[in-house]
Formats: C-alpha cells, sequence, structure tokens
C-alpha cells in the first residue's frame, strides 16, 4: 500500500540534521547509505537524498492537488483535479517501488526530502487564503501553483533519466531507466495540460473583460450572502 504520509507510525527514519535530533532507533547515517544502488557506480547517499525528496514532492503534490479540488468552484478543474490526484497517487507507488529495488527505505526522510516538503507545504498553505482576490484570479493562481509542482515532477523525472544513463550496467540501470519510463511521459502530460489551461483562462480574460467582470460580480454577491448569514 503507498505511503502518502511519512510518521514514525508509518517507518519512517532520518538523517539528523544541524537543528534535527533523531531517536536512535529511527537514526539513518550515510554509512548506512552506502549499498543503495549499490551496482550503479554512483554515490549510493547522494542518491538516496535525492529520492527521497522526489517522492516527498510527489507526496506534497496529493495534498495540493486536495486542496484544490476542494477549493475550486469550476466543475471541469474540480473534475481534472482529482483525476490528476490518482495519476500522482501512481506516481508515489512507482517512486517507492524503484527506492525499494535500489535497496532504499520509501520512508527515508533525508535533509533534501525535508526541504522539499517544507517549500510544497508553503504553496498549499498559500491557497488558502482565498479571501485577497477574486475568484478568477485565485482559479488561475491555483493552476500556476499546480503548474510549478508539475514542471518539479518533470525536472525530477529528467534527473532519474541523467542518473539511469550515468549508472554502470547492472540491476540498478535497469530499474532507474524503467522507472524514467513509467514517471516522465505523465510529468510532462501533467505539465502541458497546465501549461494549456492557464493559456486558455488568461487568454479568455484578455480578449473578453466581460469574463472578469462577471467573476468580480460573482465574487460580490456571495460576499452578501455571507455577510447575510454570519452573525453580526
Amino acid at each position: 500500500m503507498v505511503t502518502t504520509a511519512v510518521r514514525p507510525e508509518t517507518g519512517a527514519t532520518i538523517k539528523p540534521g544541524p537543528m534535527i535530533t533523531v531517536p536512535a532507533d529511527r537514526l539513518v547515517q550515510d554509512d548506512q547509505l552506502r549499498d543503495f544502488a549499490a551496482d550503479s557506480g554512483l554515490d549510493g547517499p547522494f542518491l538516496a537524498d535525492q529520492f527521497s525528496a522526489f517522492i516527498a514532492h510527489e507526496r506534497m503534490g496529493l495534498n495540493l492537488l486536495r486542496t484544490l479540488h476542494t477549493r475550486t468552484d469550476n466543475p471541469g478543474l474540480r473534475n481534472r483535479y482529482a483525476e490528476l490526484e490518482g495519476e500522482t497517487y501512481e506516481a508515489v507507488g512507482e517512486w517507492e517501488r524503484l527506492i525499494e529495488a535500489l535497496g532504499g527505505n520509501p520512508q527515508y526522510a533525508s535533509p533534501a526530502g525535508r526541504a522539499t516538503e517544507a517549500l510544497d507545504d508553503k504553496v498549499t498553505e498559500a491557497l488558502l487564503l482565498s479571501g485577497s482576490a477574486d475568484p478568477l484570479t485565485f482559479e488561475q493562481a491555483e493552476v500556476q501553483a499546480y503548474l510549478a509542482a508539475a514542471n518539479q515532477c518533470v525536472a525530477q523525472a529528467t534527473l532519474l533519466a541523467a542518473f539511469a544513463e550515468e549508472a554502470d550496467d547492472g540491476q540498478a540501470k535497469q530499474e532507474m531507466t524503467a522507472s524514467t519510463g513509467a514517471l516522465l511521459p505523465p510529468a510532462r502530460r501533467h505539465a502541458d495540460w497546465a501549461t494549456d489551461t492557464l493559456r486558455t483562462m488568461a487568454v479568455a480574460q484578455a480578449k473578453h473583460p466581460m469574463v472578469r467582470k462577471i467573476g468580480e460580480a460573482a465574487e460580490q454577491i456571495v460576499d452578501k450572502v455571507r455577510n447575510a448569514v454570519t452573525p453580526g
């Protein structure tokens, strides 16, 4: 079963940092990662740390998509976000499979993974502040947030392809090559969809000012309803 949130109770292991103290039973040091992707000829601890960050981003992508699905008022976008969540869940599963095949723990939280999680969490947190913009502006910001996340997925899969290309012939190279084939095409499709959607939204508003006026009017109506039902 895919793990969507890494916690001590799910089996997390952690490499300490300058401000991070880790219990002995959860502690991971570089010496324990030397055999990660052992026959690749690459630096095992570095790869383990990178893949920890990559899977952390995919997991945070699930949180982002759940937030987008909940907050959007556009039925078409809501359905698409639900589809993307399912496909992102599959990507998390593929990263888990790869990490295990290379001799690692998919629940290893590296310093790079923690940094990635913190950055991605800020993006999702920002989307909770919808009162700062009208609905159309906020819908566009949501697509922009997803586009940034999708482009990062493309970058990660591209890096995986580069690692596979540089790896020595062997099982690790084969596993990384196979996972690249599973991860890169959908990541590119997701980024292309977000780019096309953002273009459609922006051009429609640029060509048809009435679209924005309707959005602003809808916001005013919603505000009036909120004020009417909110106790004074």
